[in-house]
C-alpha cells in the first residue's frame, strides 16, 4: 500500500478556506493581535499550527505587523523543510509580509538553491517584490515632479491671466 503525505492535502483544505472566507470578515479585526496570534503560532511546535499561521500570513501579508523574529522562523521553515510545498508555502509568506531583510534573503539564497520549482518561483516573487517596490520609490518621485511643474505652471499661468482684471 503506498503512504501519501498529509502535507497536500493540507494545504488544498486550508486554500480552500481561505478562499471561501466572506469579505465582510475582514472589516473587524483587530490586527496587532491578529498578527501577534500569527507570530505565536510560527513558534509552535505544530508544524499544521505553523502552516495555518503561514497561510493567513499569505492571505493578510499587507494588513499585518510581523517581526523581524518571525520572519527569521519562516526563513528557518524554508530554508530548513523537506516537503518543497511547505517551502514555497514558506516563501510565500516572506513575500507577502514585505520584509525587505527577508526578500535580500531570498535574493541571495537563490543562487544556491537547485534548480526547480523552488528556485524559478523564488527569483519570481524577489523580482516582483523589488519591481513593486521601484514603482512606489517612482510614484513618489512622479507625484513631487508633477506638484513642482503644477506650481511652476500655475504661477506662470496666473501672471499671464493677469488676474486683476477679474477682481482677484
Amino acid at each position: 500500500m503506498k503512504r501519501t503525505s498529509i502535507y497536500p492535502k493540507l494545504l488544498i483544505v486550508v486554500i480552500i478556506l481561505m478562499m471561501t472566507t466572506p469579505v465582510w470578515a475582514e472589516s473587524n479585526v483587530d490586527w496587532n493581535a491578529f498578527s501577534k496570534n500569527l507570530q505565536n503560532a510560527m513558534f509552535s511546535e505544530n508544524p499544521g499550527l505553523q502552516q495555518s499561521a503561514m497561510c493567513m500570513m499569505v492571505q493578510y501579508g499587507s494588513s499585518l505587523n510581523i517581526d523581524r523574529g518571525t520572519v527569521f522562523e519562516i526563513v528557518r521553515v524554508f530554508r530548513s523543510h523537506k516537503n518543497e510545498n511547505v517551502r514555497l508555502l514558506a516563501m510565500m509568506a516572506l513575500y507577502n509580509v514585505e520584509d525587505s531583510w527577508a526578500m535580500d534573503y531570498l535574493k541571495r539564497h537563490n543562487s544556491f538553491e537547485k534548480p526547480g520549482r523552488v528556485k524559478r518561483l523564488c527569483h519570481c516573487a524577489v523580482q516582483t517584490y523589488y519591481a513593486k517596490m521601484d514603482s512606489i520609490k517612482n510614484s513618489t518621485i512622479l507625484v513631487n515632479a508633477e506638484n513642482r511643474v503644477i506650481a511652476m505652471h500655475s504661477a506662470k499661468a496666473a501672471k499671464d491671466i493677469d488676474l486683476e482684471q477679474f477682481g482677484f
